[in-house]
């Protein structure tokens, strides 16, 4: 094997790395990579776990262009088409905006999603479901009043409510003055 195609290699190898231990997406370096004239993506994404189709380049001289069309022309339809090339030690990658700003969206909707997952959920003895938002306190919690072991009496009622109330033992408790 020539270097340039050691350096190649060796870029697709890092990138599949990568993309395993991030995303863990079942990717693969083809074994046709920089073989032929058939249009192919250097990774294998057989399962399609990332909606990107690479074509990665290792040169000196930076042909962003030229890469990107060789890229548009082997994606799939609904792939996004990636260029994966290394500059100054950095390994850089190139999208069309439109394709970031999607995916931007995507994960946005998903943080959206995330975080309504994480709210409590109560559910009714019916099957309806209450949302946090749904709960209001109602006037008649304003009018409760603890006894002195800090358990709740209802608004009309002189005992606690809890019948093992070591402070009280569920006797009359005071009136509080308003």
């Amino acid at each position: 094997m020539s270097v340039s195609s050691e350096k190649g290699k060796t870029l697709e190898n890092e990138v599949a790395k990568l993309l395993k231990k991030k995303l863990g997406a079942r990717v693969s370096r083809d074994k046709r990579s920089g073989a032929g004239s058939h249009q192919k993506m250097d990774l294998n994404d057989y399962f399609q776990d990332t909606p990107l189709d690479i074509e990665c380049k290792n040169h000196k001289a930076i042909k962003i262009k030229e890469w990107f069309r060789q890229a548009v022309a082997g994606s799939g339809i609904g792939r996004i088409p990636t260029v994966v090339f290394t500059s100054d030690d950095e390994v850089l990658a190139t999208v069309r905006f439109s394709d970031l700003v999607d995916l931007v969206a995507e994960t946005q909707q998903h943080r959206v999603e995330i975080k309504r997952l994480k709210e409590p959920v109560l559910m009714t003895g019916a099957g309806a479901i209450i949302t946090p938002a749904d709960i209001k306190a109602g006037p008649a919690r304003d009018q409760w009043t603890e006894c002195r072991g800090g358990n709740m009496v209802s608004p009309g009622e002189k005992k606690c409510l809890v019948k093992t109330c070591t402070v009280c033992q569920n006797k009359k408790v005071k009136k509080v003055k308003k």
